[in-house]
């Protein structure tokens, strides 16, 4: 096994060096003569630095499955432990089933987000996980997002709480998803109506596996892309529409549609607005046998 003979060869030559994080992190005096606040620096110990030290180690000594890193703005000081965190991507196993990267609550500015885009689109991560970020300039960053997807080895993308405000800028990230044939896997929550909606009618979703559209108040004001793409029989097998709009007319539009789908394993509906009348039908849908091989 090819990736765990690579990884047993980091862990034991790292093992031997003795291993250092490679950048001196300021004392708190620094970050209060910054303007940072007790509560502030407590986050940036706990959640930046913390987190980008065990991510750094374990990358290292060939054991990283999934980097974390959250709840920091941009500054120029935090630079260095950036660059000490992508110069040890080098190190990620071109083998094994890939990395998670996940970004919580941070602030990118165009340099960061090229350098992330760029390893994402040629190193073996294979989850990408936004949530609530804030980009000092939103179509460069969906633009360097775009390169990224053209990664063979990125499958799953989670985009939560960045909601796109310019309809260029939402047309930039439609095309950007489009540009992948390796994605198969897509939780797009907490976006808002106008920007699932741009997605439903502007990607074509036929390849993938899951979708979740949860918690973004989706109207389809009659769109029918929802119940055309689960007529269509793709490999779709989990699809989540919690906490949107949806009516009693989605739902009957989707129960018919389920009667030609054999694939979708998982349909969450809950907390729409759905009545007995849409609930009936669907009620009915995923209990009738007639169509069953």
């Amino acid at each position: 096994n090819n990736a765990l003979q690579r990884s047993l060869k980091r862990l034991a030559s790292k093992v031997q060096e003795g291993w250092e994080y490679p950048v001196a992190i300021r004392p708190d005096g620094y970050w209060q003569g910054k303007g940072y606040d007790d509560e502030a620096i407590e986050g940036l110990k706990g959640w930046f630095f913390e987190e980008l030290k065990t991510a750094v180690s374990r990358l290292e000594h060939g054991v990283c499955d999934s980097i974390k890193v959250g709840y920091v703005n941009h500054d120029k000081a935090l630079v260095p432990h950036w660059n000490a965190l992508f110069q040890s991507f080098q190190h990620i196993n071109p083998y094994d089933s890939g990395v998670k990267l996940a970004l919580l609550n941070v602030e990118l500015n165009e340099e960061i987000m090229r350098q992330i885009c760029h390893h994402i689109r040629y190193k073996n991560i294979s989850r990408v996980y936004f949530a609530h970020t804030e980009f000092t300039n939103m179509q460069a960053a969906i633009s360097e997002l775009g390169e990224a997807m053209k990664s063979p080895k990125l499958k799953y993308l989670d985009w939560f709480g960045n909601s796109i405000y310019n309809t260029e800028d939402m047309t930039l990230f439609t095309q950007a998803l489009s540009q992948s044939n390796a994605v198969d896997k897509l939780k797009f929550t907490s976006n808002g109506n106008e920007n699932a909606q741009a997605l439903l009618a502007g990607v074509d979703f036929s390849t993938y596996k899951l979708l979740h559209f949860c918690g973004n108040d989706l109207q389809t004001n009659g769109r029918t892309d929802i119940p055309d793409l689960i007529a269509s029989n793709p490999p779709l097998e989990e699809l989540d529409l919690c906490q949107n709009r949806l009516n009693d007319d989605d739902a009957v539009l989707i129960a018919q549609s389920l009667g030609g789908n054999t694939r979708l394993r998982l349909l969450n509906v809950r907390w729409n607005n759905i009545q007995k009348k849409g609930m009936r039908a669907l009620y009915e849908a995923v209990n009738d046998t007639s169509t069953l091989n």
